[in-house]
This record gives structure tokens, C-alpha cells and sequence, in this order.
């Protein structure tokens, strides 16, 4: 049976280098590095700018924006044009405006040609780099309908776990999130941090990233990680990622493999991935471990799951 939907998403997806579906758009989004436009730039080519600037300390802003409106309106139209229903799971709203812009593309749509009404749907995917790809993988690979593809992305996106083990801070000052005071202090203490992205404590209103465990040493960090999933993990089934340090993945996925022989753990030194939009975040040292956890785990997750608000969707009939 053919899918009655395409799917758009903003390259802070990370699929895998060379991924591709013919039911999956992926839409640019913006990079600059100081002044120029590298939208659309290899990882191998980012890292190796964010590199260079780093390590010779250059007064050069490195950032994102939010996939412009235009771009995901013609992605929407090619796909409607082609007699498909269009869905854009957007990257976290908390996260950028993706979602935000992906609305404005439809209602402009709409407004345009009454007989595509109701064939957009735009979702806040709550979530960012592997998860998004792991998450609408697995939707695409198991769901032919528009509405069966919407059910699993409602009922399974507060479930995506990401982690990232992050050795060097740099990164967080040339993209703007922490002073150069802050970035001294961190450096001078030698501290590196496993982030979680996921609700706080006490919200289940949006997801965030903060740092859920510290340490000195990054292999125990890795233990942590490897702990957490382990006791969390739906299925046998993972992503390791990495902005330019394959070193760390690897030694990651090999202690994954060695605790959970009969895990399926998506890894390749080449392929999987930080996009540029990821790294300007995270680094050059960054690395990633996501997969779909088991429901009822924490509890503001389970709390958003039963009062998903109606503003993060335009599909407002599946929240209800």
C-alpha cells in the first residue's frame, strides 16, 4: 500500500550522510559563519571552519536561524502538487522558530488554494538531531496513513531520548549561549557534561537541553549514559553520532556493544553525523546517543503526553 503522506523536516534531523527516501524532504537549515552563508554545508567542511576558528581564537560568530518560511512552503507545494498530504515535523519549538515558520508556510497555502485545506499538517516534533531521524523513521517504515503517521508522532515523541557528551564548551560561546567568563571558568576546571534534552522536573509544557550529570572523565560519562539507556531503552535499537570526533563515538559504541551484544546500534565513522545546524551547538567533540525510550518513565513526560496543547500542531482533531 502507497503512503497517503510525505514528510518534510529541517536538517537539524541528523540522518545519516547519504540517507534518502523518496517520501522524505529535507529542508535547509540557515547556517553562517561570521558573515557568510553556509547553508547546506558538509559536515567535514563545517567542522573543519569551526576547527580552525576555535583553535586560533578568531572574534567570528558561528549560528543558526530557522528554515525560512518560502522553503518549506515549496517543499509543502511539491508535495501536495503530487496528490500526497504534506507533513512537516518541525525541530523543538523551544529549541528554534521552525515551527513557528512551518505554520505561517501553510496558512499562506491555504489561503492560496482552498483545495489543499486541511492536506498540511505541522507538528512541534519536541525533539532535535538523531531523535528526530530515529523518530520519524521508525513512523515512516511502520505507518501508511496520514492519521496513522500522526497518532505515532503524538504518542511517541515525548519517548525520544537524546544525549550528548560534551568535552569542550567552546562551541556554546561562539554561538552565543554562554559569556567568555563562563567559558574560561568551565575550561580552567576541565569539566565535561552529559546533556540530556527532555522536560524539566517540574514542566511538561516544552523540552529543553541541560546537563544532567558532570564529570572530569569522559569514558565515565560514557558509563552513565550507557547506564541510563540500558535501564530505559524501548527496543534494541540506537544512533551514536558525532560532530568530528570519531574517536569518541567509537570507543561509545563499543562499550555499548559490550554491555548489550544484541543491540542495533546505527553507527559509522563517515556517515552518522552532526549536521552543521547540531554542531554550531555542540562542537566538533560533541557526541550522540538516541533512542526510543519506554513510556512512563518520567513523569513530566507522561504528563504532557495526556494534555499535548493544542498550539503544538495544526492538526488540532488528533490532540483531543
Amino acid at each position: 500500500m502507497e503512503k497517503s503522506y510525505k514528510v518534510i523536516v529541517d536538517s537539524m534531523a541528523d540522518f545519516e550522510i547519504g540517507y534518502s527516501d523518496p517520501d522524505l524532504y529535507i529542508v535547509n537549515t540557515p547556517v553562517t559563519i561570521g558573515d557568510e552563508d553556509c547553508t547546506g554545508i558538509s559536515p567535514n567542511d563545517f567542522y573543519k571552519r569551526q576547527r580552525e576558528i576555535f583553535e586560533q581564537k578568531l572574534n567570528i560568530r558561528i549560528k543558526t536561524d530557522a528554515p525560512k518560511a518560502d522553503d518549506l512552503m515549496n517543499a509543502m507545494l511539491d508535495i501536495l502538487r503530487s496528490g500526497k498530504d504534506a507533513i512537516y515535523v518541525a525541530t523543538a519549538s523551544s529549541l528554534t522558530s521552525a515551527f513557528t515558520n512551518g505554520k505561517a508556510a501553510a496558512m499562506v497555502i491555504e489561503d492560496m488554494d482552498e483545495k489543499f485545506e486541511n492536506r498540511i499538517v505541522v507538528i512541534d516534533g519536541l525533539s532535535m538531531s538523531a531523535l528526530t531521524s530515529i523518530m520519524v523513521r521508525l513512523a515512516m517504515r511502520d505507518c501508511k496513513t496520514t492519521d496513522e503517521f500522526l497518532e505515532y508522532i503524538f504518542d511517541r515523541r515525548n519517548d525520544t531520548e537524546h544525549i550528548f557528551i560534551v568535552s569542550d564548551y567552546t562551541a556554546f560561546r561562539y554561538s552565543g549561549r554562554i559569556s567568555a567568563a563562563e567559558l574560561a571558568l568551565l575550561k580552567a576546571a576541565h569539566i565535561k557534561a552529559m546533556m540530556r534534552f527532555d522536560f524539566g522536573d517540574n514542566s511538561e509544557k516544552e523540552r529543553y537541553p541541560y546537563a544532567a550529570q558532570k564529570d572530569f572523565v569522559m569514558k565515565k560519562l560514557y558509563k552513565k549514559a550507557i547506564d541510563m539507556m540500558e535501564e530505559t531503552i524501548d527496543d534494541r535499537f540506537c544512533m551514536i553520532i558525532h560532530g568530528d570526533n570519531p574517536e569518541g563515538a567509537s570507543m561509545l559504541h563499543s562499550m555499548i556493544i559490550e554491555r548489550m551484544p544484541d543491540m542495533v546500534a546505527l553507527f559509522n565513522e563517515e556517515k552518522t553525523r552532526m549536521g552543521a545546524a547540531t554542531g554550531v551547538h555542540l562542537g566538533y567533540t560533541g557526541v550522540g546517543l538516541a533512542y526510543m525510550r519506554k513510556k512512563g518513565i518520567y513523569e513530566a513526560a507522561e504528563k504532557h503526553r495526556k494534555n499535548q496543547f493544542f498550539y503544538e500542531c495544526t492538526y488540532e482533531a488528533e490532540l483531543n
